[in-house]
């Protein structure tokens, strides 16, 4: 029975339905118009065009973030939505585990995917290589400028980047890291549905249970702007 797979955290985003292991559908777009202006659209094309119905689904599963404040909002309350109507599993995936996956067959650097967060800084997490079970995360999701990766990272790696960061902050990193930085070619810096998709089965298969929808929140890893000049206005 198909998973169906939800990704907004950036302008890059969309959706997937997933059986096995196999990508039966994906529907990815670039764009600068609001995840709720296109998300439900877009899964009803896909469930349509894969002839798929809501009884069909067995799960669901979406991006938690860092990302856009907004569009994870609009992700998550639609997975939530569709879980608690449909009475489905859903399976909360962490969008920086997203897009480690797209570096799946690397085996021996180190994986540290980096996304804008604005304000100077990036989304930043870092994986050991493991075909075929996937990355390995050895330092938890965080925002911190992208000059302090290098505190992040063990003496004398090699690491392997990729990320809509590096749109902004290649050649600092590159500066920083000197030959021990390499970059993905820029089709593997986004988060794929299919990849959480992938992920929410991988986790099923090893016994992981889902999410409870009402407790299921974004993973910010920061205050908004809004929040932080509250906090500093007392």
């Amino acid at each position: 029975m198909p998973l169906l797979a939800i990704e907004t955290s950036g302008l890059s985003g969309g959706c997937a339905l997933l059986s096995s292991g196999k990508v039966l559908g994906e529907t990815i777009l670039f764009t600068r118009k609001t995840h709720s202006r296109r998300l439900m659209s877009s899964i009803l094309a896909l469930m349509e065009e894969t002839d798929t119905s809501w009884k069909d689904l067995e799960a669901v599963a979406v991006g938690l973030g860092p990302g856009s404040f907004t569009g994870l909002r609009i992700g998550l309350s639609t997975a939530k939505g569709l879980a608690l109507s449909c009475s489905l599993p859903v399976f909360g995936i962490p969008t920086l585990d997203i897009i480690a996956e797209n570096a799946l067959l690397e085996d021996s650097r180190l994986i540290c995917p980096v996304m804008d967060a604005r304000r100077k800084q990036v989304y930043a997490a870092l994986y050991e290589p493991g075909f075929p079970s996937g990355p390995k995360k050895i330092a938890n999701d965080c925002a911190l400028a992208p000059s302090d990766l290098v505190q992040k990272v063990p003496e004398g790696r090699e690491i392997l980047f990729l990320g809509d960061g590096l749109v902004s902050y290649k050649e600092l990193i590159k500066e920083t890291f000197k030959d021990r930085a390499y970059f993905a070619p820029e089709f593997l810096w986004y988060p794929r549905p299919c990849l959480a998709g992938l992920l929410a089965e991988r986790r099923r298969e090893r016994g992981l249970k889902p999410s409870d929808p009402a407790l299921l929140v974004p993973l910010y890893c920061r205050l908004s702007e809004a929040e932080e000049k509250k906090r500093k206005d007392g």
